[in-house]
């Protein structure tokens, strides 16, 4: 389009001097209580100053004036001419600070207002105070209007004085009694921090008379007179009027607007880059949950270095005509160009997601008050150390939940350093610690010291946060004590992961022992030691004990192969003569059953759906199996003899070496055991006897916990007396949680408890999640309370060794150059993929798309 220059001044076109015109300034009024826009004036120009547009500026408002419009707000882009125009107006502008006014000849102020398109827009938020409102922010607010969250409301802030009587907000306040009783929540009603005073968001936005509720810089603050107010303003005309001009605009006819091809130009582009959006959403879902990786060595659509995220996006686009459009017309663009599919928008969601989790867990563990906490340590793939955190908690169906917090780097090993990083991190999720009622760690110094450790510095907090050691952590270490306690026993297993490392070190070695256990149905394959997991050797000693014969076998097949090294054969020579000792065949037939009950009953211990008096009752079954088996000597030595066909032992036939006396001492009858009698008695029992010694003293950690609450199970065999008794004593452990009333209520419940089936009686998890699902909940509050500070107690961090697994899946060699917070989010979007696909996709395209000012409309 091409025009001369035109001021509405009569010029004579025919004149060859007036130059062209190079923009048009347009002059537009637009409707606040009604949806309409109209030019009211525009000119030709090839540049205007400040001084001249402040006059054209001047004449436009004199227009409206002659009208009777009342002028509400200007808002024109924030260039410096613009800026100059407001000085020549008497306007003392800052742009850092734009409340400035216009004051026109009927005294009437107009708001100014830069829009300035290269800026973050300002979107409203929760304080209507500081609501910038113009045509932007109002659209925005129809569209997403503020909902009320009373048990967000600090009532206890809201206090004013009148007189001397102090005055507060209550939730009563925003609620509506209705004539037959029932309470409705006033939907309508703001509350502003930082002024402390309510307002009426239909008026704020479309008031047509100046009302206290609709004045943003005055609003309603007589909490004395509050209820008459609130019930004479939600009746009043002026409110009902507001009322209806804003629910007009959010239900206007599409045929009443004057710019619908605009408006529906933007809903398309906002349903396209949405659907772009919820495609990039599930696909990140995809590989997080799963633990995959992302990204490749190109970031390029089309290459085959690309990664699984471009590459999972390229494998839909096959069977999705949409993405496919939207991968040719903006995949490979470069930086710039906006498509949603880059690697950093993916960061972005796994953030996003990550912290929507964290809040769900969060929110969860608010609801139920209580929880214990565990947390273990352990170095990654480049030797930096992290801190796990997970927490125990009961869900509201009654069943014990962990759930994975994240990975927190570089802390430390010392408990002061742990608890400082804690402390963060719950100051961080907004977690009150004086609500923890256990702790699980391992029985590390650092952890479990009474004096400095990290149990006795989180019970500055909480003092009911009992420290309860690891259960399955503690039986590890009573079967490496006792098998270290002799010295057949450690040759034992040595002499195992020796039979392993000759074998699985050569293909060859392996396909001969491979081929020979393969032939036989009963039997497995050789296994490795762990040397965390002490109970899994199980699997070592069943192999053996199955696989024996097999074994000597393939050793005597290598010893008889010439075409073999020397060395080779003479390693298998001298590992088939150690197994084949009766010393070895008898530590196999003594370990493989004591191994069979430890994994089984570590692997009980491990289980989330365990309590503390399961625990005792499995630490107490195996001690009494440990003592029932020192009995059987004679058995398993007559099981070791039938397995490799030998009578004596190592030692037998071999002169024994008698000490050297000095010659201070005494001539003494000392016997020295051979024989059958020598490993009974130095090797045997040995071990049986610290077995059993330890299983004792490692239950009496979880015994005083369990004597404290133990009798509940057992109301049924227990009188009155005892009853009420056992009842003080939890009341006067737990003042804070527990009061008087919890004697009596446990007295009655005694007879409750008779009704139960025995199944759900059978442990503290059965009857809390019997007693959550029922109708008495309401009448026995004080028994859930102590079942569920019972149950959520941990007795394992196995959740917190679990988390290890992923992180060593998620940061591996190939992926160790992965930031700490991006490795800690794709932790817990994996840990925690049940909670991951529960989650609302439009919420986190929301966040999103609020999170920061972006290119295109979502």
């Amino acid at each position: 389009m091409y025009g001369f220059i035109n001021m509405g001044a009569e010029y004579a076109y025919d004149n060859g001097n007036i130059p062209l015109a190079k923009n048009a300034l347009v002059f537009l009024a637009v409707g606040i209580n009604g949806y309409w826009k109209m030019p009211i004036a525009y000119f030709l120009i090839d540049g205007l100053n400040g001084k001249e547009r402040a006059n054209l500026m001047l004449n436009a408002i004199d227009l409206l004036n002659e009208t009777g419009v009342k002028l509400c707000s200007i808002t024109f882009d924030g260039a410096s001419v613009n800026t100059k125009m407001c000085t020549e107006l008497g306007v003392h502008f800052d742009i850092d600070h734009p409340e400035a006014y216009i004051v026109n000849d009927r005294k009437e102020k107009a708001e100014i207002t830069v829009y300035d398109f290269n800026e973050k827009s300002q979107i409203p938020g929760p304080d209507p105070v500081k609501w910038n409102l113009n045509l932007d922010s109002i659209n925005f607010l129809l569209a997403n209007p503020p909902k009320i969250d009373i048990s967000t409301i600090p009532f206890a802030e809201t206090k004013r004085m009148f007189g001397n009587i102090s005055r507060r907000l209550t939730p009563d306040h925003f609620m509506r009694k209705l004539q037959n009783g029932e309470k409705k929540l006033r939907e309508w009603i703001l509350y502003s921090p930082s002024k402390n005073a309510l307002f009426c968001f239909q008026c704020l936005l479309f008031s047509p008379k100046p009302t206290v509720f609709g004045n943003k810089n005055e609003g309603f603050i007589n909490w004395k007179k509050c209820n008459e107010s609130l019930q004479e303003h939600e009746t009043s005309k002026t409110h009902a009027e507001s009322v209806r001009i804003w629910f007009s605009r959010i239900k206007k006819e599409d045929r009443g607007v004057i710019d619908l091809e605009l408006k529906l130009n933007i809903e398309n582009q906002i349903s396209y880059w949405k659907n772009v959006l919820y495609r990039v959403v599930e696909t990140v879902s995809f590989l997080a949950s799963r633990g995959l990786a992302f990204r490749g060595n190109s970031h390029n659509f089309g290459s085959k270095q690309n990664g699984n995220y471009l590459g999972c996006l390229e494998l839909v686009a096959k069977f999705d005509p949409f993405l496919s459009a939207h991968i040719a017309n903006y995949g490979n663009k470069g930086k710039g160009n906006v498509s949603y599919l880059s690697s950093n928008i993916c960061d972005e969601f796994i953030s996003l997601m990550s912290d929507t989790v964290i809040d769900k867990i969060v929110s969860e563990i608010k609801e139920r008050k209580y929880f214990s906490l565990i947390v273990d340590s352990t170095p990654d793939v480049t030797t930096r150390d992290q801190l796990t955190v997970a927490i125990r908690y009961i869900s509201n169906e009654g069943l014990p939940v962990e759930r994975f917090l994240g990975f927190i780097p570089s802390v430390g090993h010392k408990g002061s350093d742990m608890e400082q990083a804690l402390l963060k991190k719950f100051c961080e999720l907004n977690i009150d610690l004086k609500f923890c009622r256990g702790q699980s760690y391992d029985n590390a110094s650092n952890m479990s010291g009474v004096y400095n450790g990290l149990q006795t510095r989180i019970k500055n907090y909480s003092s009911t946060a009992f420290f309860v050691p690891c259960s399955a952590h503690s039986l590890n270490l009573i079967g490496s004590n006792a098998a270290d306690t002799t010295q057949e026993g450690t040759k034992f297993f040595f002499i195992c992961q020796a039979i392993y490392n000759f074998f699985s070190v050569s293909t060859f070695r392996w396909n001969i022992l491979t081929n020979i256990i393969e032939k036989n149905p009963g039997c497995v394959k050789i296994k490795k030691l762990c040397s965390t997991r002490w109970s899994s050797r199980y699997d070592v000693c069943r192999a053996m004990c199955n696989g024996y014969a097999q074994v000597l076998s393939a050793l005597n097949t290598i010893c008889d192969d010439e075409g073999q090294k020397k060395d080779t054969r003479h390693e298998a020579r001298s590992i088939k003569n150690k197994i084949e000792s009766l010393n070895f065949c008898f530590m196999i037939c003594m370990w493989t059953p004591i191994l069979q009950r430890f994994n089984a009953t570590s692997i009980s211990l491990q289980s989330i759906d365990i309590d503390l008096a399961t625990v005792v009752t499995l630490y107490d079954s195996l001690e009494k199996y440990v003592e029932d088996f020192r009995e059987r000597f004679d058995v398993y030595l007559e099981q070791a003899k039938t397995m490799c066909s030998k009578q004596l032992f190592s030692w037998d036939g071999v002169r024994q070496k008698k000490r050297n006396k000095f010659f201070d001492e005494t001539e003494s009858n000392e016997e020295l055991l051979g024989g059958e009698q020598k490993m009974k008695c130095e090797v045997f029992y040995v071990i049986i006897d610290k077995l059993a010694m330890n299983l004792r003293e490692r239950k009496l950690s979880y015994t005083d916990i369990n004597n404290n609450f133990g009798f509940i199970l057992k109301l049924d065999t227990l009188d009155t007396n005892g009853i009420r008794e056992s009842a003080k004593n939890l009341v006067k452990i737990y003042p804070e949680d527990l009061n008087e009333t919890f004697i009596e209520e446990l007295v009655q419940f005694k007879n409750i408890l008779n009704l139960f089936s025995k199944e759900d009686k059978s442990s503290f998890i059965s009857l809390l999640k019997c007693l959550t699902n029922s109708s008495l909940l309401t009448t026995f509050p004080n028994v859930e309370i102590v079942l569920r500070i019972f149950c959520c107690m941990a007795s394992s961090n196995a959740s917190g060794e679990r988390s290890f697994s992923v992180l060593k899946r998620i940061k591996n060699y190939l992926r160790s150059a992965l930031v700490d917070e991006k490795m800690s989010s794709l932790s817990i979007l994996n840990i925690e993929s049940d909670i991951l696909q529960q989650i609302d996709w439009s919420d986190i395209i929301h966040k999103f798309a609020v999170l920061k000012s972006r290119k295109k409309l979502i």
